[in-house]
């Protein structure tokens, strides 16, 4: 047994569980600090427009936590080929950023549900240029998670510094989502500081085909990656577009909450993702990890969210308190998605059909959100989410078994 191999891991597994206990925490913080400031409706407002802003992050980051990842745990002794991918993959970023803020400006002038508040959109233009600015794919990839930590701490302690200090009346609702991008901005600027400095890497600018054939490369990743947002993220958008600008709030944070049960499930998707490309044998004891913590998680999150929510938001917190009760099996089923899709068919390059189960669900899901939502707001949205995690479950765990089973090569 190669003890260093697994030192690393768990160092990986320490720093990224920060880095997602980071993410997770503050945010619950500063939700508590704000709702008892500027309140659900205009708390809703920043849901909302922090929703439609979700969407073009995805398209930034292009599904390269995923392709850029395998592709860089693979050569990350090689700082040649390293800058090279580098150089690809962030050029790329370039050109996609400048393609979400042309069609968000559009967005802010031309829909009157956006312009109506276009303060908050307009100061969501420095997230995105933080969210190009930060490569996290490149750390997952040289498998240096301690860095994400550092940055996020630092990120999100900004975030949260500047809400507690500067907002202290409900008019300054249009403020949350300056400081939550300048959080990002300075994310970004001291990664890239980390990464020219630490890894010594070079950047030149791609040409353009250079740029075509890694987008290309990264289109089954991105679709796997941007899938999810069309149920969960629009679930959270729909519920305030057809309803109260509150719902969308409240949606909002019945997923943070369920981000916070699924903390430990994200972790080890991406930080075993990189270690499992190169030591295969490892799957079928990862998978068995994977789905014990899924029901672990799901039955705390079922018989545990109501006292836990009403401890931390009061009377404020029942409407939430439902939304996280109807949540509560996606742990397991983002366990089985986990262990089955990315941690199974990514691994061994089926990216094309992993990302048609992905969209596949995903539409599904959407389908019943279009149905249910319009109706019930964001307890339909809750049904949405684990509708279509469901059905994404079921397909991946089918196809690997199946292709499992046809090719025993591929079996672990």
């Amino acid at each position: 047994m190669n003890i260093r191999k697994y030192f690393g891991l768990a160092e990986n597994f320490v720093s990224y569980f920060l880095f997602k206990a980071i993410d997770a925490i503050i945010p619950l913080v500063v939700i508590k600090y704000l709702l008892d400031i500027v309140h659900w409706e205009k708390y809703g407002i920043y849901a909302f427009a922090y929703a439609l802003i979700f969407y073009f992050q995805n398209i930034i980051q292009f599904g390269f936590d995923l392709s850029a990842v395998r592709t860089i745990s693979k050569i990350r002794d090689d700082k040649e080929k390293l800058s090279k991918v580098y150089s690809d993959v962030f050029t790329s970023q370039i050109y996609l950023a400048l393609l979400s803020f042309i069609i968000l400006s559009a967005l802010i002038l031309i829909v009157p549900a956006i312009s109506a508040n276009y303060v908050v959109y307009c100061f969501f233009f420095v997230l995105l240029i933080g969210e190009l600015l930060f490569p996290m794919w490149f750390f997952l990839g040289v498998e240096k998670m301690r860095f994400m930590t550092i940055v996020n701490v630092i990120s999100k302690s900004t975030f949260a510094i500047l809400c507690f200090i500067f907002i202290k009346t409900e008019s300054q609702y249009i403020y949350i989502s300056l400081y939550h991008s300048i959080g990002f901005l300075v994310s970004g600027i001291i990664a890239q500081i980390i990464i020219f400095r630490k890894f010594k890497i070079s950047f030149t600018f791609s040409n353009f085909t250079e740029v075509k054939a890694t987008i290309k490369e990264s289109w089954s990743a991105f679709l796997s990656m941007v899938s999810p947002t069309i149920y969960q993220n629009t679930s959270i958008f729909l519920s305030g577009f057809f309803g109260l600008p509150s719902y969308s709030g409240i949606m909002e944070t019945g997923t943070k909450v369920l981000g916070a049960f699924k903390l430990i499930i994200t972790i080890m998707t991406n930080v075993l993702f990189p270690f499992l490309n190169r030591n295969k044998s490892a799957i079928q004891k990862a998978r068995y990890v994977f789905i014990a913590f899924g029901i672990i998680l799901s039955l705390t999150m079922f018989f545990l969210s109501e006292f836990l929510i009403h401890l931390w938001l009061g009377d404020k917190g029942t409407e939430v308190e439902a939304v996280v009760k109807y949540l509560s099996p996606c742990p397991f089923l983002s366990s089985i998605i986990a262990a089955y899709g990315i941690n199974g068919l990514m691994i061994y390059n089926k990216d094309k059909l992993y990302s048609k189960l992905i969209f596949i669900g995903s539409v599904s899901g959407l389908i019943v959100g279009l149905i249910l939502i319009p109706k019930y707001y964001y307890i339909g949205g809750a049904i949405t989410i684990v509708t279509a995690l469901t059905i994404i479950a079921s397909l991946v765990s089918i196809y690997t078994i199946k292709i499992m089973r046809a090719n025993k090569k591929l079996s672990p």
